[in-house]
């Protein structure tokens, strides 16, 4: 006799309401309502049987879901003491699980979630609209459950200990208070019905039934003051319920944008949960506006200084068909008005940095972009090309916050060397290095993801850019790197833009200013290389790349530790099609352009590799392998017949060399082929 048919017809005559289970899972569509269908026992042949909580009885049980055993058996003694006796389920020990009845009808509380011996720790009162498993077999440890004292057989749902709300809210804090004292916090406790209430210093969500719908724009300023750095799955998953009731299913495109303040943002897994949800009941707007007052959200006077808005519209003064203008001189003109001639583009450095705009200059660490930078600083202070590509001249303030004085001074010597500043000479007067190493760099925060708040060191830099600019009329500022001055979240586009746009946007307005900000990519933007090219660099938001107006890349040559590429990869004023790259090798202590002999050769040398790696990777795919005809020695006839630009003795020792290193092999009966791209 199978298992559903044997037991739960037994449990159900004692008076359980039952449903059928696949492992955990229940089968049946609408389960909670207790279907007929359910009673059917001989349909489900050996499926675990599941205890329905609530109903006429007010079944409840209290899940112990904690790995630790010592603190598992601490809050089963919890358990027994303050709530009394009850059968107890085993199903993966040392996790257990004890069944109740409640005086009145509830929904379901839940502790906080904390971190327990490396697995999330917490307890919850299974209610109305949830379910346990009886009887089956584990589906992670592929073993029976079990009832080590009395069978659930051997009770009626009256006979269960009865429990009052009450009590419960006393259980649930003392299993926080416990919890908390073992472990790490993970996500705040959470109840359906705003009971729980604990004097831990984290306060609880405490959703709130009334106001559950609102506008969008009010919901959108209390959003930037809602945290979502690290949220939990299950704090994360009971905000898009409560976004939903808020705002209505059109509201997933706001939800979005919440989500994205995390790093953990996935579009698809976000799309996934809001679709999920259907009927939102005792949480909405009030529920999200109070974790917003929380961290200062002031919800009754929350758009007392409001700008105008969509809303405002019909009740605005040129809505009604008046076309008085809102205010004159406001900067637009007409088409009509413009009249040539108009003074042409300025760029700091010729087709690659426009001057008074914000751009950026990626590259790993340890690639060499601060001395690149440094180099192209001493060439605008003095109006001199850089790599043979003109600067315009003006003042320069460089930031760096990764080098000490004495790093930024040993690299400053090897560029006048490089600059042709002889032992007695100078660097330029109008260039201003300032190391910043283990200071305070943050030049914008978002307290508790609310608005925007400058850091001490912006009017420190303002004031610094002013020195520096003097009577000038232009003046270039470098910051390097993004990491130290940005306190934002990066893949957040709302933090991106105002950082970029906003405080270095002012920069550039107030100062008449280019600025150029170093970057470090993203593990995303490192991966995006190919072969035949260098990363794309972008990391986090792509409000990186959108709200800068040129963005270039330097990285290195693969195969090669002295070699470097700078690619334009975005530039608003200028075309960046065909070949833009500039080939840069290390050479003492600086960036050049090769042109000695020596350093020619290595050019050559990761040239000549690369068209062999192509070579062999032709006449792999070819029914005549060149490289197969003759066997494994056929490369030394076919190779250099391939490549006659270069020496057949050269060709034949960068083949070994490659074959050395792996990136070539021979394969028996085929021939040669590319194993790993250089």
């Amino acid at each position: 006799m199978s298992r559903y048919k044997k037991f739960a017809e037994q449990l159900f005559a004692n008076g359980w309401d039952i449903t059928p289970l696949r492992g955990k899972i229940p089968i049946l569509t609408g389960w909670q309502n207790r279907p007929e269908t359910a009673l059917q026992f001989d349909k489900f042949s050996d499926a675990n049987i599941g205890i329905v909580c609530g109903g006429k009885h007010n079944v409840i049980a209290v899940d112990i879901d904690v790995l630790s055993e010592t603190v598992a058996g601490i809050i089963s003694t919890i358990t027994e003491d303050m709530l009394g006796i009850a059968p107890e389920r085993i199903g993966a020990a040392p996790k257990t699980l004890f069944v109740y009845r409640c005086t009145a009808a509830i929904s379901k509380m839940k502790t906080s979630i904390y971190d327990i011996g490396g697995g999330d720790a917490c307890v919850e009162i299974l209610a109305e609209g949830q379910q346990f498993v009886a009887s089956g077999i584990h589906p992670n440890t592929g073993k029976s459950y079990r009832w080590p004292g009395d069978s659930l057989l051997n009770y009626t749902p009256e006979a269960l200990t009865a429990v009052t709300p009450e009590e419960l809210e006393q259980f649930v804090a003392a299993c926080n208070l416990t919890l908390a004292d073992s472990g790490e916090l993970k996500a705040r406790s959470q109840t359906n019905n705003n009971i729980v209430h604990l004097d831990t210093g984290k306060p609880n969500f405490e959703f709130q039934e009334n106001d559950p719908t609102t506008s969008t724009a009010k919901l959108r300023a209390a959003m930037d003051f809602i945290s979502n750095d690290d949220l939990h799955y299950d704090d994360w998953a009971r905000l898009a319920h409560a976004f939903k009731a808020a705002v209505g299913p059109g509201g997933i495109d706001l939800f979005h944008e919440f989500s994205a303040k995390s790093s953990k943002y996935e579009a698809v897994e976000t799309d996934r949960l809001w679709n999920s949800i259907e009927t939102v009941t005792k949480i909405g707007a009030g529920s999200l506006y109070h974790l917003a007052a929380e961290q200062g959200f002031d919800v009754a006077n929350w758009d007392t200084e409001r700008n105008f808005g969509p809303e405002d519209i019909a009740e605005s003064p040129t809505s009604g068909g008046d076309t008085t203008p809102l205010a004159e001189h406001d900067g637009s003109f007409t088409a009509a008005s413009v009249r040539g001639p108009i003074a042409p583009r300025q760029w700091v450095l010729d087709g690659w940095f426009p001057a008074r705009t914000v751009a950026m200059l990626f590259g790993a660490g340890g690639v060499g972009k601060t001395l690149m930078m440094q180099q192209l600083a001493n060439c605008v202070a003095q109006g001199k090309p850089f790599m043979g590509i003109e600067t315009m001249e003006m003042p320069v303030l460089s930031v760096m916050c990764e080098d000490d004085a004495e790093e930024v001074k040993r690299r400053q010597l090897n560029i006048n060397e490089w600059m042709g500043v002889d032992e007695f000479g100078e660097g330029p007067e109008d260039l201003h290095l300032w190391p910043r190493v283990g200071d305070d760099n943050v030049l914008v925060t978002w307290p508790n993801g609310g608005k925007d708040e400058p850091g001490a060191f912006y009017e420190q830099l303002c004031a610094k850019v002013a020195a520096v600019k003097g009577d000038a009329d232009s003046v270039l500022v470098i910051l390097d790197t993004a990491a130290d001055m940005f306190g934002g979240n990066e893949n957040e586009r709302r933090t991106v833009n105002t950082f970029l746009k906003t405080y270095l946007g002012s920069i550039c307005i107030n100062f008449n200013a280019t600025v150029i900000l170093l970057a470090h990519p993203s593990l995303s933007g490192l991966k995006s290389s190919s072969s035949n090219s260098p990363p794309t660099g972008l990391s986090g938001s792509t409000a990186w790349e959108n709200s800068v107006r040129a963005r270039a890349y330097l990285a290195r040559e693969a195969d090669s530790d002295d070699i470097r590429i700078l690619s334009r990869k975005k530039s608003n004023y200028s075309d960046i099609s065909g070949d833009s790259d500039i080939k840069l090798i290390w050479e003492n202590g600086v960036l050049v352009i090769p042109s000695s002999p020596d350093a020619l050769a290595r050019i050559n040398a990761t040239a000549l590799k690369h068209a062999i790696i192509a070579e062999v990777d032709i006449a792999w795919w070819r029914e005549k392998n060149a490289f197969r005809k003759q066997g494994p020695r056929g490369y030394k006839t076919a190779l250099p017949r391939m490549l006659k630009q270069h020496k057949p003795g050269a060709v034949i020792k960068a083949f070994h060399s490659l074959v050395a290193d792996g990136n070539i092999v021979h394969v028996e009966r085929f021939g040669f082929k590319t194993e790993k791209a250089i």
